[in-house]
């Protein structure tokens, strides 16, 4: 019979061997960066190593949401290299369409990011592009169209109301649905966005599928698929599955590959997504 001692020697010894393989675990997936200006707050997620040169994302928050309500789509796109940047530019406000306020916590963070990341190993941005979530992509939308060589390149998940927001003119990409859910409307969101963008487009619909779980029978993907935790007052009462963000940023990926050099097209915006999607490009209608 092993001693009382024995066993806790070993127990205590496989917890320090999980905990360091734990924090091996994350420290090998990047940094995290939390910053505070006079015009708001940021969400900084980057690699340890990669590039000297980096594609800088940055994403406005969705109503009620905050610069944490995206962390596992901002760790999948910082897995491929990028530096992914949430921005909160309406701190404690549920409203978040102010292009003003975005335009000007953007500039905040164009003028010290690569001081507030330190620690990683970009220290030349290739390319700003920015977008928002919802609410937040109205007010990049505005804030983009409004001030010329803000972005380079804009990427949105299913802005609100874009019928409210101005033409832009730089490549951009839309994620969106197929169909209507949190009061935001298919024909109002990434839909219309992505008619009022010009020269090279994309937009990503993800097609309806319904499943049951304990809210019903709901659509398995959804406007609010791309936080962490859903929106408050909005979920499907489902956990987001890990394919989605994986497809959200590989989509992001070919972007930034694709969207600035002669090798845009739709086949090299095309891979293989497991979310069911239609693509759209240029020309496409929706």
């Amino acid at each position: 019979m092993r001693r009382p001692h024995q066993l806790n020697t070993k127990c205590f010894a496989q917890l320090a061997i999980a905990s360091i393989l734990w924090i091996f675990a994350l420290s090998s997936h990047g940094g995290i960066s939390d910053q505070t200006t006079d015009n708001g707050k940021v969400r900084i997620h980057y690699p340890d190593s990669g590039s000297n040169n980096c594609a800088v994302v940055m994403l406005g928050v969705g109503t009620a949401m905050k610069t944490s309500s995206y962390d596992k789509l901002s760790k999948r796109i910082a897995d491929y290299g990028h530096i992914a940047v949430t921005l909160d530019h309406a701190p404690g406000n549920m409203i978040k369409t102010d292009a003003n306020k975005y335009r000007n916590l953007a500039e905040d963070v164009k003028d010290q990011l690569l001081n507030w990341i330190s620690a990683s190993s970009c220290n030349v941005v290739n390319y700003w592009i920015m977008g928002g979530h919802s609410a937040g992509g109205q007010a990049a939308q505005n804030a983009i169209a409004n001030s010329i060589g803000l972005a380079d390149g804009i990427f949105s998940i299913d802005p609100y109301n874009a019928k409210d927001t101005d033409p832009v003119n730089i490549p951009a990409m839309y994620w969106g649905f197929n169909s209507t859910t949190c009061f935001v409307t298919v024909d109002d969101a990434a839909k219309e966005a992505y008619k009022r963008s010009d020269d090279r487009r994309a937009l990503y619909k993800v097609d309806t599928k319904y499943s049951w779980g304990p809210c019903g029978y709901s659509p398995k993907y959804f406007h609010c698929s791309f936080c962490d935790g859903h929106c408050p007052g909005c979920t499907n009462c489902k956990t987001t599955p890990d394919h989605f963000f994986d497809d959200v940023a590989r989509s992001v990926d070919l972007f930034i590959q694709h969207g600035f050099s002669n090798t845009w097209s739709k086949a090299n915006m095309s891979f293989n997504s497991t979310t069911p999607i239609s693509l759209y490009t240029d020309s496409d209608q929706p």
